[in-house]
């Protein structure tokens, strides 16, 4: 029984969209740390703490200490603020992934996580506050003002809440919390971490709409590097077959969107076909193209 319950999540994780894949990414470190935590002051006796290393601290910290600009956006304080970041994550990412690929949201991710590091060591001697940072809040942040920027107006609906209203609207709700806290000394830090990552989701998208994704492209390149291996094994192999040839390919992102819309809208009325007269109802072509679509 454990070994299924491994091979789901495996399954989940491999064929997962991005957000899920985050998800999977920050739950697995925070459980890997806390055993590694606990061997080291248990076991080895050992004073230091992962916190220590990855946790973001200070500009002269960071000095000794780069990585954290990156890593304190990986780790968490505690269950409950690992769990209501991944619900934040998992339902901003759905939204963000109806408009834009896998890869983009990575980018509004990663370098939202990392400007939201940044604003937190800028005006750490303006407000004062010497508390540690970590959370994936300001990353999150950045994909939700990522959102906003390119569609404020997109309707969202709420739990307890008959009615829907523009995105725009929980944005503001968002950045009124955070500039209360920052007001009232209440998590400063983090609050001003996450103005960070809104402001570079919110920006970032503007350069984005242009077709300016040079972040993007970076991180392109890094993966491409990992992956040369097996793309090199895919351009040897030759197949003349229908399926593989790339006659219909995105030139861009919003190439990319409309060819998603049309497909949906196809599978919208296959499935309709299917509730009301049934699945043998289909002609081949139909039962072909559902089925590709949904492995």
């Amino acid at each position: 029984m454990g070994n299924n319950i491994i091979d789901d999540l495996k399954q989940k994780y491999k064929y997962g969209n991005s957000a899920i894949k985050l998800i999977y990414i920050n739950v697995m470190v925070f459980f890997t740390l806390l055993i590694v935590d606990f061997i080291l002051k248990t076991i080895a006796n050992v004073t230091v703490s992962t916190t220590d290393l990855f946790a973001l601290y200070s500009s002269e910290e960071l000095l000794l200490r780069p990585w954290q600009v990156l890593t304190y956006s990986w780790l968490h304080g505690n269950p409950f603020h690992l769990l209501m970041n991944m619900i934040l994550l998992y339902f901003v990412g759905q939204m963000f992934l109806k408009q834009f690929r896998d890869t983009n949201l990575f980018t509004f991710y990663i370098f939202g996580g990392i400007f939201g590091g940044i604003f937190f060591l800028l005006f750490q001697n303006v407000f004062n506050y010497s508390h540690l940072l970590v959370g994936a809040s300001a990353a999150v942040y950045a994909v939700f003002f990522g959102l906003i920027s390119y569609n404020p107006k997109m309707p969202v609906r709420l739990m307890f809440i008959p009615t829907s209203f523009p995105l725009l609207y929980v944005g503001y709700v968002f950045i009124a919390f955070d500039v209360y806290n920052i007001i009232a000394n209440q998590n400063a830090g983090g609050s001003i971490s996450h103005l960070g990552g809104a402001i570079f989701g919110y920006l970032y998208m503007k350069q984005f709409e242009k077709g300016n994704d040079f972040l993007g492209k970076i991180l392109y390149k890094i993966g491409s590097v990992t992956k040369k291996k097996e793309r090199s094994t895919f351009k040897t192999y030759k197949n003349s077959s229908s399926d593989f040839k790339r006659t219909n390919v995105p030139k861009n992102d919003y190439d990319f969107n409309h060819q998603k819309v049309e497909k949906q809208k196809k599978i919208d009325v296959i499935l309709d076909k299917i509730s009301r007269s049934g699945y043998e109802s289909l002609s081949k072509e139909e039962k072909d193209f559902l089925f590709k679509e949904g492995r």
